[in-house]
């Protein structure tokens, strides 16, 4: 029972979320007086209406926590999360724990403003948010207790290498938490999903979640939390919408300026649409060095 009221929950939502996206794409009436001085919001401002100031993918500050709960954080602890955005879930997690949190970016303007946040914050030190390249960074050896990679690695190419430097980057009791979308062996659909692609500038090269454990139990991780959860990332999606639905930035904006939240609503229904025909999972692991 408790089940079915959850899918109805969610089937709700997933309406609301196509009606917003059928509202967005009316075509623009008359200008309103005044409205040529409002500026468009980019694709980091839509976000953050979705997720939370300083966050740029699903999941609130309570999401990360959870994620991270296992490393067992405090004060004299470093980690790195390795897809910081705009350095929101390193700010959460630095402020809740007192550990310092290194939040590393693909995006430099991502990163420039992650880090303008922090300065304004005044938690550089403890949560700093750098550019890098995924392709190819490294990282000083055994600096980091563990490390956190939200859908840091579904666009890099060469993933194997990037773990590999992960690894190496982390002391030797290290543990390191991904959450990733993945490809199911059983289904077909890679050409299905050839207009998926979340960071436009980067093209997804999707794996199984066979294919990351394999790789990490060959760098010396074991997994100890394997598990699925695109229903709950779905869900996630979701809520993020139906609340943006409410926000009065959305009513007071100019129909003219709609263009990049159509596009991240568009983006959102294709990952729905992924998740439920099975195209796409979203996978937890959770894997901590082994011992010897």
């Amino acid at each position: 029972m408790r089940a079915e009221a959850g899918r109805a929950v969610t089937e709700r939502r997933a309406g609301a979320l196509a009606r917003l996206l059928r509202r967005l794409r009316r075509p623009a009436p008359a200008p309103v007086p005044g409205a040529a001085a409002l500026h468009p919001p980019d694709s980091a401002t839509v976000r953050q209406w979705l997720w939370g100031a300083g966050f740029v993918t699903p999941g609130d500050a309570a999401h990360v926590l959870g994620l991270v709960r296992p490393f067992g954080l405090g004060p004299s602890t470093l980690m790195l999360d390795a897809a910081a955005g705009l350095g929101g879930p390193a700010r959460a997690v630095a402020a809740a724990t007192g550990a310092t949190v290194a939040g590393l970016e693909r995006d430099p303007e991502l990163a420039r403003r992650g880090m303008a946040m922090a300065l304004a914050a005044r938690v550089h030190r403890q949560a700093p948010v750098g550019v890098y390249d995924p392709e190819g960074f490294v990282l000083p050896a055994g600096h980091y207790d563990c490390v956190l990679a939200r859908e840091a690695t579904y666009c890099v190419r060469d993933k194997e290498r990037f773990l590999r430097v992960l690894v190496q980057g982390m002391k030797p009791q290290g543990a390191i938490v991904l959450t990733e979308f993945t490809l199911d062996r059983a289904v077909g659909g890679r050409a299905e999903l050839a207009g998926w692609a979340p960071l436009r500038a980067h093209p997804p090269f999707l794996w199984t979640l066979d294919r990351y454990l394999d790789c990490l139990r060959s760098l010396g991780f074991e997994p100890f939390i394997v598990a699925e959860f695109g229903a709950q990332y779905r869900a996630m999606i979701l809520a993020g919408w139906t609340g943006l639905a409410r926000l009065p930035e959305l009513r007071r904006l100019p129909r003219a300026h709609f263009a990049p939240i159509l596009d991240e609503a568009e983006q959102a229904i294709r990952t729905v649409e992924a998740l439920d025909r099975g195209l796409l999972k979203m996978v937890h692991i959770a894997a901590v060095a082994r011992r010897g």
